[in-house]
């Protein structure tokens, strides 16, 4: 991942160890980890193994698709972060819940909301420049 420019902008990636964005241009994906020894499947990765103590990890794509679990709405947050926004949990069919921004209008997310994974800004450094992460967003039918 790393530092990357757009419109001559520099963009940062958030922790590589959780998101791929594929250079063959294929979908992005969070990456999930499943410990070796004792297949305990997680997000992000614990390391050691928080059931066996392995430190062996086989690095699986999580799906693209889940239910949105819970949702809050933020109008006063950190510097950095433009309110309004909102944050919420994903159920994954993997068995992994995933905490995150939602991408799209305040006000419109609901519990069991079916959501897909994209990629945006989650928020600024102090110079300007964008920090971007996984996100969900509602699935347009």
């Amino acid at each position: 991942m790393g530092d990357r420019t757009v419109d001559a902008k520099p963009v940062t990636f958030y922790h590589p160890d959780l998101l791929e964005i594929p250079a063959d241009g294929s979908p992005p994906y969070l990456k999930g980890y499943r410990c070796r020894a004792c297949g305990r499947l997680d997000f992000p990765k614990l390391s050691p193994c928080p059931s066996c103590w392995g430190d062996e990890f086989e690095l699986l794509p999580l799906s693209r698709r889940g239910k949105l679990y819970s949702v809050t709405d933020v109008f006063i947050g950190p510097a950095g972060m433009k309110t309004p926004y909102t944050f919420g949990y994903v159920d994954l069919p993997e068995d992994i819940r995933i905490f995150c921004q939602l991408e799209g209008p305040i006000g419109s997310f609901h519990c069991d909301q079916d959501v897909e994974l994209t990629v945006g800004t989650i928020r600024e450094n102090s110079d300007g420049s964008s920090i971007r992460s996984y996100k969900f967003k509602k699935i347009e039918s």
